[in-house]
């Protein structure tokens, strides 16, 4: 199967290797806000998500609106395990704060899909250094894509009081993907929590890449937007 075209352009920018990952760097040598992407499980395809148009194509679109940008292949097989994918996901969050590009003080993670799990205790306990979490067409309860071990979303989102979360939800979601969704945002809502929902009423699981529509690049242009904001502040 071809690998699908991201909705938005991919612009060209500067890319570097560090510690395994790529990073796409924005103009200038200053120190950059960063923007972490975890991708989904499962998933069966190659190469690697940090080198599918849709990652690629976020990077690019983060670096371009001035924020370092790379993708954590947190799971090498494509299969669901937490302790593998929170290891990898800490390395690379070390990682990144350690390159001159960054500013280490400034960080968000961007989770999609069967990854959103893995932002539980970030919203938990947000670190000094975390200024957004982002949560797209997230999986937040059990599901056939995965089955939350540890602590749960809804009961980890009231941690994130001030801690700015941006979540982009599609209005054909995958029928059991669906209901975990509401309890997180009650949740969320409940607690005060400051909750951005970003909506594509007729956008599916994966629209970024499946439906080249403007209502997709509306609601990935305000995502990306208030993700950028978010980090830079």
């Amino acid at each position: 199967m071809a690998d699908p075209a991201f909705v938005l352009p991919t612009p060209d920018v500067a890319h570097t290797t560090y510690e395994g990952l790529e990073l796409y760097l924005p103009d200038g040598m200053e120190p950059a806000p960063a923007v972490l992407l975890i991708h989904g499980v499962p998933y069966s395809a190659e190469p690697m998500p940090s080198g599918w148009n849709i990652y690629r194509g976020y990077a690019s679109q983060l670096a371009d609106r001035g924020c370092v940008a790379t993708t954590v292949d947190h799971s090498p097989d494509g299969r669901p395990d937490d302790d593998r994918s929170n290891a990898a996901l800490a390395k690379a969050i070390a990682a990144v704060r350690t390159h001159p590009r960054v500013d280490g003080g400034r960080l968000a993670l961007w989770f999609f899909s069967g990854g959103s799990p893995l932002a539980a205790p970030f919203l938990q306990n947000p670190p000094e250094w975390l200024r957004c979490v982002a949560l797209t067409y997230p999986v937040l309860g059990d599901s056939k894509l995965v089955t939350i071990g540890g602590v749960h979303p809804v009961d980890a989102v009231a941690g994130a009081r001030g801690l700015p979360i941006v979540m982009t939800v599609v209005g054909h979601e995958l029928a059991d993907v669906a209901p975990t969704q509401p309890p997180f945002i009650e949740a969320a809502r409940a607690a005060g929590v400051r909750l951005e929902v970003i909506e594509a009423p007729n956008g599916r699981h994966g629209f970024d890449v499946l439906d080249h529509t403007d209502e997709s690049r509306q609601a990935l242009g305000a995502a990306l937007a208030a993700v950028g904001a978010a980090v830079s502040a």
